[in-house]
C-alpha cells in the first residue's frame, strides 16, 4: 500500500514539473515572437569607377555591433543579387553590369540572428550618350536622372575635354534635378574627337556633411565627318621637252572616292593658282600640265582633297621641277632616204626648239597623190620595199618654243 502511495507522489510531482515548465513557456512566446528593429544603410550611393568603367556600389557602415552584412538586390522586382559579409566592408562592384545600361539596386542591413532592416529606395548609376551628326560641329549628349540619392540632387555637372586642344576636362554645363536631362554644344571644326562625363552632386550627406557625388559612364565620341585621304602625294614630274609640257604621277588612297582633288600650281614663286580639278577612279593616277611657259623655269606642284563635310582639306607636300631654258629654233630636212638602211630609211626632220603643240607633215608623190601624214615630231616616214623610187614633195607645218609657227616645203629622193 505504502509502495502504491509513494509512486502515486511520484506521478503528481512530474506532472507538476511539467505543467511549470509549459506555463513557462507559454509566457515566453510573445518575446519568441517579438521582431527585432535592425537599423537601415545610410548614405547608399551607385556611382562609375573612371578608370575601370565599373559600376560600385557603396554605403556606410552599419552602427549595430551585431551586424553581419549587407544584402544587396537589383531590378524590379528587386531580385537577389549578392551579398556582403562584415560590418565594415561597405563597397561592391558589379562585374557583371554593362554601366552604359541602366541597372537599379536596393540594400539590406541583417545581423547575427539573420533579422534584417528596411530597403533601400531603389537607386542606379548614370547613364551618358553623345553623338556628333555627320557633317555638324555639334555635340549632343544627354542622360539618364540619378534616383534615390540620399538628401537629393543639388545638380549635374556635364564635363568636357576636346582633343586636340584640352589637357583635362571643363565644366561646360550645370543644371539642376529637374533637368533638362540633355545639352547641345559646338566645337571647333579641327576637333577629332571628344571625351565626356557627368556628375551628379546630393545636397550633402547628414552624416559627415560632404555631398555624395555620383559619375556616369566615361563617354567619347569621334568626328566621323573627317573623313578622308589616309595618303596623299606627288609621287613624280616629269618634263617632256618634246611635247613641253610636265607629267605629273600621283600616290594616292585608292580607298577613298569621296571627293574630288584639287591640283595647285606656283610658277618661280607666285601665288597658288588651281589649274585642275580631277576625280581618280583608277591607276595609273596621272596629270598632264601642258598649259606652262616653258620661259617660266620652276614650276611646283600640290595636290590637296577635303574631307566628307568640305571641312578639312589634306594636302600633299610641294614637289618642283626645273624647266631648262628652251633652245633657240633650228631645222634640217634629210634629201635624200635609202629603202631598208637602218639609218637612213626614213624621213624624219630634225627640228630643235619645237614647242610640240602644232605639228603636221604630208608626203606627196610626183602625181600630188598624199603617201604619208602625222602629227607626232617623233615619227616619220619609213618607205617600204615596194615603194617606186623616184622623188616625194613633202609640207611640215610646226610652231618652236617662241610661238612662231613656220611651213616647210622641199623634195626627198628615195632609192633603192
Amino acid at each position: 500500500m505504502k509502495n502504491v502511495e509513494f509512486r502515486m507522489r511520484n506521478v503528481l510531482t512530474r506532472l507538476s514539473r511539467v505543467s511549470l515548465i509549459l506555463i513557462s513557456c507559454f509566457l515566453s512566446l510573445p518575446s519568441l515572437f517579438a521582431q527585432v528593429t535592425v537599423a537601415p544603410v545610410t548614405g547608399w550611393l551607385a556611382t562609375v569607377d573612371e578608370a575601370t568603367q565599373q559600376i560600385v556600389l557603396s554605403w556606410h557602415p552599419s552602427t549595430d555591433p551585431q551586424t553581419m552584412g549587407y544584402h544587396i538586390c537589383t531590378g524590379t522586382p528587386c531580385l537577389d543579387y549578392d551579398t556582403v559579409f562584415g560590418r565594415l566592408d561597405t563597397s561592391f562592384v558589379c562585374l557583371d553590369h554593362d554601366a552604359t545600361e541602366p541597372h537599379t539596386y536596393r540594400i539590406h542591413v541583417f545581423d547575427s540572428t539573420y533579422d534584417v532592416s528596411s530597403l533601400t529606395p531603389s537607386f542606379g548609376n548614370i547613364v551618358l550618350t553623345a553623338e556628333v551628326p555627320r557633317c555638324s560641329s555639334t555635340v549632343n549628349a544627354s542622360w539618364t536622372p540619378y534616383r534615390g540619392m540620399p538628401g537629393g540632387i543639388y545638380c549635374y555637372r556635364l564635363k568636357v575635354r576636346l582633343e586636340p586642344f584640352d589637357d583635362d576636362y571643363r565644366t561646360c554645363f550645370t543644371t539642376d534635378s529637374t533637368g533638362p536631362f540633355t545639352y547641345s554644344f559646338t566645337i571647333p571644326d579641327s576637333t577629332t574627337r571628344v571625351w565626356l562625363k557627368l556628375q551628379a552632386e546630393s545636397f550633402g550627406d547628414i552624416h559627415n556633411g560632404h555631398p555624395l557625388v555620383s559619375q556616369s559612364n566615361l563617354v567619347h565620341v569621334e568626328r566621323l565627318t573627317v573623313d578622308t585621304a589616309a595618303f596623299l602625294s606627288i609621287s613624280g614630274i616629269e618634263y617632256d621637252s618634246i611635247h613641253w609640257r610636265n607629267i605629273l604621277s600621283f600616290d594616292i588612297d585608292t580607298a577613298y572616292h569621296s571627293g574630288r582633288y584639287t591640283l595647285y600650281r606656283s610658277v618661280d614663286g607666285s601665288p597658288w593658282d588651281s589649274i585642275a580639278t580631277l576625280l581618280f577612279a583608277e591607276p595609273p593616277f596621272t596629270y598632264v600640265d601642258s598649259d606652262i611657259n616653258i620661259y617660266d623655269s620652276l614650276h611646283c606642284y600640290r595636290l590637296e582633297v577635303p574631307d566628307a563635310c568640305n571641312l578639312n582639306p589634306r594636302s600633299s607636300d610641294t614637289l618642283c621641277v626645273v624647266v631648262p631654258t628652251p633652245p633657240d629654233p633650228a631645222w634640217a630636212f634629210p634629201n635624200v632616204i635609202i629603202v631598208g638602211d637602218p639609218v637612213n630609211g626614213t624621213f624624219l626632220p630634225r627640228l630643235r626648239g619645237l614647242k610640240g603643240d602644232l605639228y603636221e607633215l604630208f608626203i606627196y608623190n610626183r602625181f600630188g597623190l598624199l603617201v604619208y601624214s602625222t602629227e607626232d615630231p617623233l615619227a616619220g616616214w619609213t618607205p617600204s620595199a615596194d615603194t617606186p623610187q623616184d622623188a616625194y614633195a613633202y609640207a611640215l607645218r610646226c610652231r618652236f618654243n617662241n610661238n612662231r609657227v613656220k611651213i616647210f616645203t622641199g623634195s626627198v629622193l628615195v632609192i633603192k
